[in-house]
């Protein structure tokens, strides 16, 4: 499966760009059997596991295109919808993986990324 994958890495920010086809909303999508799927929860699943039922995934850096794992979370779509906002994004004082976001990287889109995670991933 991981052959269909056809993304980009992004040399600041880390995001896999992905450069295969986009839905009407700009999201990446992937041939799921009969249907198309959103590519980032496919590689999601396929890396790091299921999202479970009533959780939608938020892409932490801003970047619809991006497919990287490290960059999603699991959330509700009420706090998804909650998170479009920049003062809502800066409430969070944690990364996914509990590092501190104090001085978390700000992508161009205006999305915040865990610094000591983006070190650890290079």
């Amino acid at each position: 499966m991981k052959a269909e994958w056809t993304y980009e890495i992004d040399p600041v920010f880390g995001c896999w760009l992905w450069a295969g086809s986009t839905n009407a909303d700009g999201y990446p999508t992937i041939w799921g059997g009969q249907k198309p799927r959103s590519a980032h929860k496919v590689i999601y699943e396929a890396t790091i596991g299921p999202v479970a039922d009533g959780l939608v995934l938020d892409h932490l850096c801003r970047v619809r295109i991006c497919v990287r794992p490290l960059h999603l979370e699991p959330i509700t779509q009420r706090e998804n919808l909650l998170r479009r906002d920049w003062r809502w994004r800066c409430k969070r004082t944690k990364c996914v993986r509990g590092h501190d976001m104090a001085h978390a990287i700000v992508t161009p889109t205006m999305g915040r990324l865990c610094r000591v995670c983006a070190r650890e991933a290079t």
